[in-house]
């Protein structure tokens, strides 16, 4: 009787364990749309923030939503991934990186002031923001 009442509960146990599994592992990660923004900077701030100070810049913006303005550079989409906004920053080589998924992805153009906002991802050559939204 104890074997058969131990063989249920730890049954419900996978059971319930695996259900919230799932649950957890099918969500999407959340986009930047419905977050309020942590801090509002423009472009050429952010990306001077980082090649000033690295280290202090990542402290401040690192895992934040973070609200950027700027001039878009260039419309960037690979195959299958995401669409890259890159907005430029008065550097020859590095901009800041908005990705979009491909469903949301703005139909931007070249030279045309926007604001996106997105979680920053830190700085390689230039600074990335991820599960980006355009603010309106």
């Amino acid at each position: 009787m104890k074997r058969n009442s131990l063989l249920l509960v730890v049954g419900v146990g996978a059971v319930l364990t695996a259900t919230i599994g799932w649950y957890l592992y099918s969500q999407k990660p959340p986009t930047a749309d419905s977050v309020r923004a942590d801090a509002t900077v423009e472009a050429s701030a952010l990306f001077n923030a980082f090649t000033a100070d690295e280290v202090a810049a990542g402290k401040m913006y690192n895992d934040k939503v973070v609200q950027v303005s700027g001039t878009v550079r260039e419309v960037s989409a690979e195959p299958n991934g995401p669409v890259n906004v890159t907005l430029e920053t008065g550097d020859a080589i590095g901009g800041i990186v908005c990705e979009f998924a491909q469903d949301q992805a703005p139909a931007f153009e070249k030279d045309l002031r926007v604001t996106i906002k997105g979680f920053c991802a830190g700085y390689n050559l230039d600074v990335l923001l991820q599960r980006c939204a355009v603010v309106e």
